[in-house]
């Protein structure tokens, strides 16, 4: 088994076809029909069915598939820290964070960068159900998540970086627009969210919400991402609850704001990393970061 042959894998997996595998790969269909066999055999399984008209996935190929991807990642970032060392860098961090978090990862990225540029730092952002994920799993030096999504005990530290709140968003061409917010006319409006599986913390504060005030929302459409709910709301596909940062992050000409009365509307955001850490770089950007906010839970 070598990487090659996992990602050839990978292709023939999310096309289902090994000839657009092969194109993909710049090699032709015999090759890729070879190394997936040689990799059936490294394996004692068979990876895919086919036949004249289809290919599908065996049983343990779907089971194989997510570990295939997880490999070529930590392959790719292995060289990929190995040719920054070579090139004078001298540490690495990484970070898992929501995109509501983005412009207090901004303000640390500038004043980290500006101590330690030669530390490299690894970005990657996540909804609310992988960002919880990625703290079990512990992937990350450091985590810019919803206080909520910290896992209970004695495993991370952290520290309250800001407060966001949710606010209604209403396309800015719906009558509902220019009118003082009033819940009990939202009865019948399409109303659109996040997913509870995808956003847990996000989908039950928005029902929380909803609850408190009299409301039921009429929900027609859900999304595993806050920010495909913004889009949706652009385009008219009717009214949300979303976190106020996403309103200064992403294009939203379309949406009007509505600012929801109540502290109930308030979510905590913080900075969070495992107590056990031992990644010099990783102490050194917490150190920065302790200096930009009050230590304070």
């Amino acid at each position: 088994m070598d990487i090659n042959q996992l990602k050839y894998f990978i292709s023939v997996a999310e096309t289902l076809n090994f000839t657009e595998a092969a194109r993909r790969n710049g090699l032709t269909q015999p090759a890729i029909s070879h190394h997936i066999g040689e990799l059936e055999k490294s394996l004692g399984s068979k990876l895919f069915i086919r036949n004249r008209r289809s290919v599908t996935l065996t049983k343990s190929g779907q089971k194989f598939l997510p570990y295939a991807v997880e490999m070529v990642e930590i392959a790719e970032k292995a060289a990929f820290q190995i040719k920054q060392l070579e090139e004078g860098f001298k540490g690495h961090i990484s970070i898992a964070a929501l995109t509501t978090s983005s412009a207090v990862l901004s303000r640390c990225l500038s004043a980290f960068s500006s101590k330690y540029p030669d530390i490299n730092v690894d970005i990657n952002f996540t909804s609310g159900r992988s960002q919880v994920i990625a703290m079990n799993k512990a992937k990350y030096d450091f985590h810019f998540a919803v206080k909520e999504m910290v896992p209970a005990g004695e495993t991370f530290d952290y520290l309250v970086s800001h407060r966001d709140r949710l606010v209604m968003a209403v396309p800015s061409n719906h009558p509902l627009a220019n009118k003082p917010l009033d819940f009990s006319q939202l009865h019948n409006e399409r109303f659109v969210t996040v997913t509870e599986t995808d956003g847990p913390a996000l989908f039950n504060e928005i029902m929380k919400v909803c609850s408190a005030r009299g409301y039921k929302p009429k929900i027609t459409c859900q999304y595993d991402r806050a920010e495909a709910v913004l889009l949706s709301v652009g385009a008219g596909l009717g009214i949300a609850i979303i976190p106020e940062a996403l309103s200064k992050t992403f294009y939203s000409e379309n949406v009007t704001f509505k600012e929801i009365p109540g502290d109930d509307t308030f979510r905590t955001y913080v900075i969070a990393w495992h107590r056990d850490m031992t990644n010099p770089a990783a102490q050194l950007f917490l150190r920065v970061v302790k200096e930009l906010f009050d230590d304070k839970k």
